[in-house]
C-alpha cells in the first residue's frame, strides 16, 4: 500500500471519528441544562407538641392552649442540574441545592401553671405562673435541602415548552430563630406546718395558707396598690412579680436534620436568546422535622432574673419551639428563574431533532 493511500485512509478515519465524537458531544450537551430560580409564597406548619406542664414538679391546675402557627410566608432560591436521557429529550433526572426561608408567628393564647418550688431561704412553696397576654413569637426557619428529581418536558413549538418535575428532598441543615415579647405574673402560695413551709398539693389552697396572689390582695384590700405590694415582696426575696418581661427574648432552636420531604413544580419556559430560557411556574414542598429530644425537657419560664445590684429585671424564657415534638412544613407559591442549556443547539424544531449538527467550540 502506497504512502499516499495510507495517508488518505488515515484522514478518513480521523474525520469519521471526529464527526462521531462531535455528534455524541452535541447530543449530550443538548440534553444537559442548569436551572437557577427564586421563589416566594406561603407556608404553614402542622405542629405536634407536648404540654410544658410535664416539665414542672408536682404540677397543679395547669392550663395551656395549643400552639398555633399563622401569617406564614416563604421565599427561597435553588440551583439545579438536569439531564434528559431519552431520544426526544422529554424525560430526565436532576439534582441540586434548595434553600428555603419561612417566616411566621407562633402563638399560645393562655398559660397557667402551679408547681412545687424552693424560695430564697430554701423553703418549699407553690409557685404560680400565668401569662398576662397571648404569647407570641416571630419565627424564622432556614433549611437547606438536596432534591432528587424526575423531569418531564413537552414542547409546544421551538420557543415555548411546558415543564413538570417531582421528587424527594433530603434536608442537611435546618434552624429556627425566634423573638418574643411575652410577659408573666409570678405569684406564690405558702402552707405551714408550725413554722415550717410545706408543699400543698391540693387543687384549692388550704384556708390557712399565705396567699401572695393578685386576686387575694385586691379582694382583701380593695383600692390598695397591688403593684407596690408585689414590689415589696420581691425586694424581700420572694419569687413574685407582676407583668414581668422576658429577659432572654430571642434565640435559636435547632431541629434534627436528615429528614426526607417531597417537592413538585410545574412551569413554562420561553426562549429569549439562543440557549437561554426564562422560566415561570408554581411549586410545592412538604417536609417533616423532629425536635431534638433534650429541648422537650425545658420549662417555658421558672425563674426571675436579677441585675448586678440585685434588682429584678425580668424572668427567664424558653421558646414555644422547645415544646414542639414534630412539625410538618408546607411551602407553596410561584417560582421565577432561568434555564440554560449547555449547548446553543439544545433546542431544535421536531423535524431537526435527529439531524447531526457538528459541534464547534466548547459546549457549542
Amino acid at each position: 500500500m502506497s504512502m499516499r493511500k495510507l495517508c488518505l485512509i488515515s484522514a478518513m478515519i480521523v474525520a469519521t471519528t471526529y464527526s462521531s465524537y462531535g455528534q455524541v458531544r452535541n447530543e449530550y450537551f443538548r440534553s444537559l441544562f442548569i436551572d437557577a430560580e427564586i421563589n416566594g409564597g406561603f407556608t404553614n406548619q402542622k405542629i405536634k407538641s407536648i404540654p410544658f406542664a410535664t416539665n414542672y414538679t408536682d404540677a397543679l391546675n395547669s392550663t395551656q392552649s395549643g400552639i398555633k402557627f399563622r401569617e406564614g410566608r416563604s421565599k427561597g432560591y435553588s440551583v439545579r442540574l438536569g439531564y434528559y436521557f431519552n431520544k426526544s429529550r422529554s424525560i430526565g433526572i436532576g439534582t441540586g441545592i434548595n434553600y428555603y426561608k419561612e417566616e411566621g408567628t407562633l402563638s399560645m393564647d393562655t398559660f397557667h401553671i402551679e408547681y412545687r418550688a424552693t424560695d430564697y431561704q430554701g423553703g418549699t412553696f407553690r409557685q404560680v405562673i400565668s401569662s398576662t397576654r397571648r404569647i407570641e413569637e416571630s419565627i424564622t426557619t432556614k433549611s437547606y435541602n438536596i432534591p432528587l428529581l424526575l423531569h418531564y418536558k413537552y414542547a409546544f413549538n421551538e420557543k415555548l415548552c411546558f415543564l413538570a418535575s417531582a421528587g424527594i428532598m433530603y434536608n442537611y441543615k435546618v434552624q429556627n430563630s425566634y423573638s418574643s415579647s411575652a410577659r408573666f405574673d409570678y405569684e406564690a402560695i405558702y402552707k405551714f406546718e408550725g413554722t415550717f413551709p410545706v408543699y400543698d398539693n391540693s387543687a384549692v389552697p388550704d384556708t390557712s395558707s399565705l396567699l401572695m396572689t393578685q386576686a387575694y390582695y385586691t379582694t382583701k384590700y380593695p383600692g390598695a396598690d397591688v403593684k407596690e405590694y408585689f414590689r415589696l415582696q420581691d425586694s424581700i426575696g420572694y419569687s413574685v412579680g407582676l407583668n414581668q418581661k422576658v429577659v432572654n427574648n430571642s434565640g435559636s432552636v435547632t431541629y434534627k436534620s436528615g429528614s426526607l420531604g417531597y417537592t413538585a413544580e410545574v412551569a413554562a419556559i420561553y426562549k429569549v436568546y439562543r440557549n437561554v430560557y426564562l422560566k415561570l411556574g408554581a411549586y410545592y414542598t412538604g417536609q417533616s422535622f423532629t425536635n431534638k429530644s433534650n429541648n422537650n425537657s425545658l420549662r417555658l419560664t421558672d425563674a426571675k432574673i436579677k441585675d448586678a445590684s440585685g434588682n429584678t429585671i425580668g424572668v427567664n424564657y424558653n421558646s414555644l419551639l422547645n415544646e414542639v415534638q414534630s412539625v410538618y412544613i408546607h411551602n407553596y407559591g410561584l417560582t421565577f428563574g432561568v434555564r440554560v442549556y449547555i449547548n446553543k443547539s439544545a433546542w431544535k424544531p421536531e423535524n431537526d431533532m435527529n439531524k447531526v449538527t457538528p459541534a464547534s467550540g466548547h459546549g457549542q
